[in-house]
């Protein structure tokens, strides 16, 4: 009877034994975690990415439908990007009683902090206006849509009846973050007024505001580079960025898409083409 017992007891001794893992069982277990966490991290970002980007795109959506409630309460003229040098005579002020929420001048994709007071510089804004301009030999005209209005300018803004394909004119743009002049944190036209839009006119020396529109015929440059093909349009939304149009639809594209061969027929920043 005692060898009987001491049989039974060893064999619950080993049963209790099997019931744990091995060390490598436990290693197998670890590295089959770090290959699931290896492949869903990725996408969890690009998910949590995707979820900025629509959060942006309905940003620009209710900016361009503020700027088209202004169009029709102002004999079908849309505002000026620019009426001088300060914050407050900037597209983003004469939009902003056709919104709710000033939060929707910012994407979440922004990654740089600024003043929400109304100081000279005012709120960060991460969206520019199409400013887009050139010299016709005897002035500067706006060929955009919301440019630059001074006693010095052609043409400073657009009518409904002058934009020729509204479903193919850019209105509104994620502006460029990356500003290397002083406090360019700050504000929303980094410090100044021609930061509100993107005007086509080479301002980006260190101290100036990125304002060349894409072009695909540009040579590559780095990433983040405002000279570059992507010009101040900056693709935060895994390599595309949220575009406006003048008609209200909201439509995310890589930048050089707006203007991809430099030829008028296609380039989405000019207003009355063909």
């Amino acid at each position: 009877m005692l060898g009987v017992g001491k049989t039974h007891s060893f064999m619950n001794i080993s049963r209790t034994r099997k019931s744990g893992f091995t060390l490598i069982e436990l290693l197998v277990v670890i590295a089959i975690i770090a290959i699931l966490a290896a492949i869903l991290f990725p996408v969890f970002a690009q998910a949590r990415e995707k979820a900025r980007q629509t959060s942006c795109a309905s940003n620009l959506k209710q900016l361009s439908l503020a700027a088209i409630m202004y169009v029709q309460d102002y004999d079908e003229t849309f505002p000026t990007g620019l009426q001088q040098d300060w914050w407050d005579c900037t597209w983003y002020r004469l939009v902003t009683p056709y919104v709710k929420n000033v939060q929707v001048f910012r994407c979440p994709s922004d990654p740089l902090t600024g003043r929400t007071d109304a100081s000279w510089a005012g709120p960060r804004l991460s969206y520019v206006s199409n400013g887009y301009m050139n010299w016709d030999g005897s002035a500067w005209s706006v060929l955009g849509v919301m440019g630059m209005s001074q006693s010095w300018m052609g043409r400073t803004t657009q009518t409904n009846a002058g934009i020729s394909r509204p479903a193919d004119t850019v209105l509104l743009a994620e502006r460029h973050h990356v500003w290397t002049g002083a406090s360019g944190s700050y504000g929303n036209v980094l410090m100044w007024g021609p930061g509100a839009m993107v005007t086509g006119v080479n301002w980006w020396d260190g101290s100036g505001s990125p304002s060349l529109i894409p072009d695909g015929t540009r040579a590559v440059t780095a990433a983040n580079n405002p000279t570059g093909r992507d010009g101040s349009i900056l693709p935060r939304h895994t390599g595309k960025a949220n575009f406006a149009f003048a008609d209200g639809h909201v439509k995310a594209m890589e930048p050089k898409q707006t203007n991809p061969d430099g030829t008028a027929a296609n380039n989405m920043w000019l207003a009355d083409r063909p």
